[in-house]
């Protein structure tokens, strides 16, 4: 009867503690962050803009996708895919977004394939 009762806590502890892990995984903030007084309030959408619109390009690292310019998002064997996606798994998660930003001012291609891994990585 003991192990029973023990069973049953130590089940309700486990669905408790699932239970409060994802609530503060999916909880980010609940303080409201006051944007500047200047702001546009399309703050996220102005900076990636910005980003696009500078002449500038970053690199990460990866002067040897240079190559691939001009080659199309599904055109590439699966040696290439594995060359981006080896590059991609190095970047941080804030990294990738502008990683692809620079992709596209040096006319890369990201490989179809990739996309989907590339978002997951952001979120």
């Amino acid at each position: 009867m003991i192990y029973i009762i023990l069973g049953i806590i130590g089940l309700l502890f486990i669905v408790a503690l699932f239970t409060y892990i994802s609530r503060r995984r999916n909880n980010t903030s609940d303080e409201l962050i006051t944007p500047p007084s200047d702001c546009c309030g399309a703050h996220e959408v102005c900076e990636k803009g910005l980003k696009k619109a500078d002449p500038n390009i970053i690199y990460y690292d990866d002067e040897e996708l240079d190559t691939y310019k001009h080659i199309p998002s599904n055109c590439y064997n699966d040696v290439q895919i594995d060359f981006f996606r080896d590059i991609l798994y190095t970047l941080r998660p804030e990294e990738i977004e502008d990683w692809i930003i620079s992709l596209e001012k040096r006319e890369i291609h990201l490989p179809e394939i990739l996309r989907p891994e590339a978002i997951d990585l952001i979120h």
